[in-house]
């Protein structure tokens, strides 16, 4: 079934907080000092009262390594970063799995994207698709797997996309009771960068780009970001799903000084980036705000 981006969506100083050449430098710095000799990546630094040996994960190295293209950078070792990516792929399932843990969509995604990032041949982890096409059953199962299938490739998408955009469309109809408003700015973010992933050459006449993008327009806080429905705080998450269909549509934020700065008070004094800003640095805060920074230097441009 065939469903319209509108109808899922309705069913000033550049320099400011730009991250300069040093403080990429520090961030690359921050990232490649987390590699495990053996492949993959850490989630965070050591605590040093920790004795536990650190362990590499798949959704801290699919951070890294795309990370690191954000900011310009090679990825050092890849050939051992491939090789564990590998390791977290089940043959017998289809999925990808944490070290240790048991396959689900989510990182099943997370290992397409890794995979497909580092240059694996996709003849080794083919059964990957036919996995998320099996398993990936809500509206946030299919959003991520829209992310690995983008990854992929859509014209090579192995199996058909329709039962996934009727989720979304499910999605929508149980979300918006009428037209979106800034409150609903995850969703209708959500909701178009699915979209727009899986149809990346869809147009829209000048009024409906209009309505789809109010709500993520309208939707940008005080501090520059964008938050969860009911909760006052703006997240990094959430202005990363926002900032993503902004960045597919070709739209700039209203207020880019204000998006800047909520994005620098997430850095840290040792390079890196944390998902609250005060909290220790991590990969995932690394990745959510080398990819926003990016997106704005495009946008700029």
């Amino acid at each position: 079934m065939r469903l319209s981006l509108a109808l899922i969506v309705l069913l000033p100083s550049f320099a400011f907080a730009q991250p300069t050449a040093e403080q990429k430098k520090e961030t690359i710095k921050w990232i490649t000092a987390l590699q495990d000799p053996g492949g993959g990546f850490y989630l965070a630094p050591q605590d040093p009262n920790i004795d536990a040996v650190p362990k590499p994960g798949l959704r801290a190295t699919n951070g890294a390594v795309r990370a690191l293209k954000y900011l310009g950078a090679e990825v050092p070792n890849k050939d051992k970063h491939a090789a564990f990516v590998l390791k977290c792929f089940d043959a017998k399932t289809g999925g990808f799995a944490e070290p240790g843990g048991k396959p689900d969509v989510t990182i099943t995604s997370i290992g397409v994207m890794a995979a497909m990032e580092l240059g694996i041949p996709k003849a080794k982890f083919a059964k990957a698709m036919d996995y998320l096409k099996e398993n990936a059953k809500t509206f946030e199962e299919v959003r991520i797997g829209a992310a690995a299938v983008e990854a992929w490739g859509v014209k090579d998408c192995p199996f058909k996309l329709e039962p996934w955009f009727e989720i979304a469309g499910k999605y929508s109809q149980d979300t918006f009771k009428g037209p979106p408003g800034a409150e609903h700015a995850r969703e209708a973010g959500s909701l178009l960068a699915f979209m727009l992933r899986l149809r990346p050459d869809e147009k829209f006449e000048p009024g409906n780009q209009a309505v789809v993008t109010a709500p993520l327009l309208s939707g940008q806080r005080a501090d520059g970001g964008w938050g969860k429905k009911g909760e006052k705080a703006s997240d990094i998450e959430t202005t990363y799903r926002v900032m993503r269909a902004l960045m597919h549509l070709k739209v700039k934020p209203k207020d880019v000084k204000k998006l800047r700065a909520f994005v620098d008070s997430h850095r840290n004094k040792d390079g890196g980036y944390a998902t609250k800003p005060g909290d220790k640095s991590s990969m995932s805060g690394a990745y959510y705000c080398s990819i926003i920074s990016k997106w704005l230097d495009e946008m700029e441009k």
